[in-house]
């Protein structure tokens, strides 16, 4: 799963220690999946289930209430001794909520289901830690949690991949809304997607509008080409001013319809429904570990990011070291 170092100007624990975060992600998300995967396997997914409190009937006052929870949960605890409950995947206080927990509330009938479980919860995990430190947090939209293009990249590409999200930089004081950038091991993927109803054909041109056509419907879109050459020359000159020498590639991405445009660019690789899938795999199959240049890429980028945030309530600035992970 594709790592979210930096979504739009939400602050995150990357920026911190872009050279720790990584590799300690990865090991604790294969030490939490061999704890659920074993719990399933072995007939103890109660273990990690969420337990909800049972329904009350009308007529009970607050006494016998909390009387019969009392028992339940006494009686629970002598049946099941052995219950031990799987540890959040980082041990923050400040982050203790049911959000970061693996706590699920249904039985996956097979491994693939728990599969699927385990990337939605490592998904809204990973926006949460690209939203958050230990001290700051962003507020989230809740419309990030339904981005499908996030859930798509991120739920799809290996772990040693390094995603920022429409990243806004703070250039010359002025904050820049960028595209999708993707650190790999050996390059830096500037990615622009153009993407509306199945099947559309996208005339590519010089001018400031590109023509999608579907059916006997045409319309009008902003030239992809403006948004894709700012984020690479971003991109571009911040690496060179970091001695980060990773090579950048621009490409425009059209997962669902055609790119019609004869005389694009040399450097913009154009992939769509004929040949984006081709490219993709390649990306999917790789297994190359985390590279220096690659983390040192991934620090030299987000030290130029336009970040906001606020403190959380229970910390302040005597807080503990942020950057503390048990």
């Amino acid at each position: 799963m594709a790592q979210l170092i930096k979504l739009y100007d939400y602050i995150s624990r990357y920026e911190l220690d872009a050279y720790r975060y990584p590799s300690q992600f990865i090991r604790f998300k294969k030490k939490q999946w061999a704890k659920v995967y074993d719990a399933w396997k072995s007939n103890r997914f109660h273990t990690v289930m969420k337990v909800s409190e049972p329904e009350f009937t009308p007529f009970m006052d607050d006494g016998e209430k909390k009387s019969l929870l009392k028992k339940l949960k006494s009686k629970l605890s002598k049946e099941e001794p052995s219950i031990q409950t799987i540890k959040p995947l980082v041990q923050d206080a400040a982050l203790d909520d049911d959000e970061l927990q693996f706590q699920f509330t249904t039985v996956p009938k097979s491994e693939n289901d728990l599969k699927l479980l385990f990337l939605d919860y490592i998904f809204r995990f990973q926006i949460r830690w690209a939203s958050s430190t230990l001290r700051e947090k962003s507020s989230v939209d809740k419309k990030v949690y339904r981005d499908r293009l996030l859930q798509y990249f991120m739920q799809r590409l290996p772990d040693h991949y390094l995603l920022l999200y429409k990243p806004v930089f703070l250039m010359k004081n002025a904050p820049v809304e960028l595209d999708l950038i993707i650190i790999g091991t050996t390059e830096v993927y500037c990615l622009t997607v153009v993407e509306h109803l199945n099947e559309t054909i996208y005339t590519g041109s010089k001018d400031k509008f590109w023509l999608a056509r579907n059916g006997k419907d045409t319309k009008k879109i902003l030239n992809p080409v403006i948004s894709l050459n700012r984020t690479a020359t971003v991109v571009q000159k911040v690496l060179s001013v970091g001695e980060a020498d990773l090579p950048v590639k621009k490409i425009i991405v059209s997962r669902n319809g055609y790119i019609d445009y004869p005389f694009a660019p040399h450097d913009i690789t154009l992939l769509d429904k004929r040949t984006y899938g081709q490219w993709f795999n390649r990306l999917r199959s790789s297994s190359a570990p985390l590279k220096h240049i690659q983390l040192k890429s991934a620090q030299v980028l987000l030290s130029h990011c336009l970040t906001n945030s606020f403190y959380r309530k229970e910390w302040n600035e005597q807080s503990p070291d942020e950057q503390h992970i048990d």
